[in-house]
């Protein structure tokens, strides 16, 4: 009798060592990167899965390239036409063809929210930050902490050469700009200033500076009017005229593509772009200063102030045009959420930061990293390659090779002191055709403006025909979303 119940408790005894061992094998989640070629992935993910293990997260990312075809049209579909089985768990996004928002409601991704709202890292990242707390409101699919936007970039020569610099500084107004931007002129380039983009001319801080303080105008009866066809931006296209004509504006600037703008700062046919900050400022101010040297180091200018003393950079509050998702068909979407939130934490943020131990960092004494590459040249490939670091203070906690230049540093404390949630959002979509007839029609008449092809008498049918192409019915619906 002894024997048999020696012999029960052991088999008990291996079922359940067996049951624990099962218990314990780690979930496979299948990640997609926006990449043709996973392979530069391997070592990155081997580590994570190592520290996740480490972290009592009881997951393994199992890595997915990308076909050669389209990757939205490959992300579109996978998630509209695969077999369940078959559709990844995790799923980079990039780019407006692809719009989590239309996707979930047709409940083919996670709504995050529950999900950040139990977070640790995540939530603590949100929390701090209402931009970004606008931007998920706005698309709970989406998660990427990010707050990137476009600003003005000099040179630091051309701007020390100015007389008027010093002032300009301490009251940034639509006079002092034009000062500045003739006495930038007067040093010889061809013109102060180009951009890749109508779009990318407005949105950089001088819109404050003629009261365009959100997409949305308020008016006293409570509607809304498109910043775009206000009397506001029409006075700022005849700044920009007056800028244009005088060779400030580069002449190129209408035509010129993210190459051609590249090349005239590194060539010195201007001393500036209106261009997005933060890891971008890394490409331009380390080729500048590689041209000219140090003192051509890039400045961040701040926001024109308005006459009412306005000042701000206005951040989309829509949702970020990238970012991770996670599929409806994951069998364990919390387990998905705990890996972005680790990787959102302190040891996930430094992985994705500072790369590899021996590598690309070594620890000092102190606890803290000593790079030997910066932030382009890291052989880790990031999970989170955003701008916000979360409870990292990455200047000191760090030695050695600068992990950004200081002028993209910069730019993120710009956007820290002057960027303000803007009031845009989602366009729905019995909507979209029309409004994206109306942003086509307002940059062609910006561009044709600036140029001379277009004049003040052309202004109010510009508006005429954006209202009847459904800017109207848009401005209605503004009414009833913005708060």
């Amino acid at each position: 009798m002894k024997k048999i119940l020696a012999l029960a408790l052991a088999c008990i005894m291996i079922l359940s060592v067996c049951s624990f061992a099962a218990a314990e094998e780690p979930v496979t989640l299948k990640i997609l990167f926006r990449s043709s070629d996973v392979s530069g992935y391997t070592d990155t993910i081997n580590l994570i899965n190592e520290k996740l293990l480490a972290a009592g997260i009881n997951a393994k990312l199992e890595p997915y390239a990308e076909p050669s075809s389209n990757y939205p049209d490959f992300v579109n579909n996978m998630l509209q036409t695969w077999d369940e089985s078959e559709i990844y768990d995790i799923i980079y996004v990039q780019g407006t063809a692809i719009n989590p928002s239309y996707l979930g409601s047709l409940d083919l991704l996670v709504d995050m929210t529950d999900l950040l709202a139990n977070s640790t890292n995540a939530k603590a990242i949100y929390d701090a930050d209402s931009i970004l707390q606008a931007q998920f409101a706005s698309c709970p699919y989406l998660l990427w902490p990010s707050q990137v936007n476009k600003c003005l970039q000099f040179r630091t020569d051309a701007l020390k050469a100015c007389p008027s610099f010093e002032d300009f500084l301490a009251n940034p107004d639509q006079a002092a700009y034009t000062k500045l931007f003739d006495e930038l002129k007067a040093q010889g380039y061809e013109g102060v200033l180009t951009t890749q983009g109508i779009d990318y001319l407005f949105d950089t801080g001088v819109d404050s500076g003629f009261g365009i303080t959100a997409t949305w105008l308020k008016n006293e009866d409570g509607t809304y009017t498109y910043s775009r066809v206000s009397e506001n931006f029409l006075n700022e296209l005849k700044w920009w005229r007056d800028m244009y004509v005088s060779g400030n504006l580069h002449a190129n600037f209408a035509t010129d593509n993210w190459e051609s703008m590249e090349n005239a700062l590194y060539t010195g046919k201007v001393a500036g772009i209106a261009m997005k900050g933060g890891a971008y400022t890394v490409y331009y101010d380390t080729n500048t200063v590689t041209n000219y040297g140090e003192e051509a180091t890039l400045t961040i200018l701040p926001p024109m102030k308005s006459a009412e003393g306005a000042q701000q950079y206005k951040i989309t509050s829509g949702r970020f045009d990238r970012g991770y998702v996670i599929s409806t068909t994951c069998k364990n979407p919390e387990l998905a959420f705990a890996v972005l939130d680790f990787m959102l934490g302190e040891e996930g943020r430094k992985m994705d930061l500072f790369g590899f131990e021996g590598i690309d960092h070594t620890l000092n004494a102190d606890g803290t990293y000593d790079l030997k590459v910066n932030s382009s040249e890291t052989s880790f490939q990031r999970i989170f390659d955003s701008d916000v670091f979360g409870s990292i203070d990455v200047q000191a906690v760090t030695t050695g090779v600068k992990y950004w230049p200081d002028p993209s540093f910069e730019s993120a404390k710009m956007m820290t002191q002057y960027g303000v949630a803007d009031n845009d959002f989602v366009i729905p979509d019995d909507l979209a055709t029309a409004w994206t007839a109306c942003e086509t029609l307002w940059k062609e008449f910006a561009t044709q403006y600036i140029l001379g092809e277009k004049t003040d008498a052309d202004w109010q049918a510009y508006v005429d025909t954006w209202n009847s192409y459904g800017g109207d019915k848009v401005a209605e619906y503004a009414a009833t979303v913005i708060k």
